[in-house]
């Protein structure tokens, strides 16, 4: 294949052509750097001019969806099977080294690991960890104070008195 096109024939346009029953049928596109979407409505009007109903071509686009689905779903049943049976080995070696490692052996924590951690999970008041000797500010926007724009009042006015002139006006429209 001569890929020399790809780099240079961009500009050129590119033509699908389908020949069926002495019938030929053809599109053709005013530029080569077509997107999928174009491609596929390219094929979609060869497959209508060469007879075939609308719909036949939707629903053979709906059906083939589906197939992939369903093969896309079965391989990855296959693959979550194979996954079961590596964690099945998996928890069959743990098991082994419970049976073969004595309780003594094996990590037990100790007083300091039990200190580092509250009983319930941070929630007592005491974090886990200290990001600094210094406590963290909870005002973040101290100081700061919201002001607003003059021109946004005023905005804001003139809004309001066209917003009554309307209303006045369908009132009076509706005498």
């Amino acid at each position: 294949m001569n890929y020399e096109n790809f780099k240079t024939g961009h500009d050129k346009a590119s033509k699908f052509t389908a020949e069926q029953y002495g019938t030929k049928v053809s599109v053709e596109v005013d530029h080569s750097d077509m997107d999928l979407d174009e491609v596929m409505d390219a094929f979609q009007t060869l497959i209508i001019g060469m007879g075939y109903h609308e719909n036949s071509f939707k629903n053979w686009v709906i059906d083939r969806a589906d197939e992939y689905r369903e093969t896309d779903a079965e391989e990855l049943k296959e693959k979550l099977e194979a996954w079961k049976f590596e964690d099945e080995d998996y928890a069959g070696q743990f098991e082994d080294w419970k049976k073969e490692t004595p309780f003594e052996d094996r990590y037990l924590a100790t007083q300091e690991d039990e200190d580092e951690f509250s009983k319930d999970g941070g929630f007592d008041g005491k974090p886990h960890f200290e990001w600094g000797d210094e406590p963290e500010d909870d005002n973040l926007f101290e100081g700061d104070e919201w002001f607003a724009n003059d021109n946004l009042k005023e905005a804001n006015e003139r809004y309001k008195k066209e917003v009554k002139k309307m209303n006045t006006k369908k009132r009076n429209n509706k005498n």
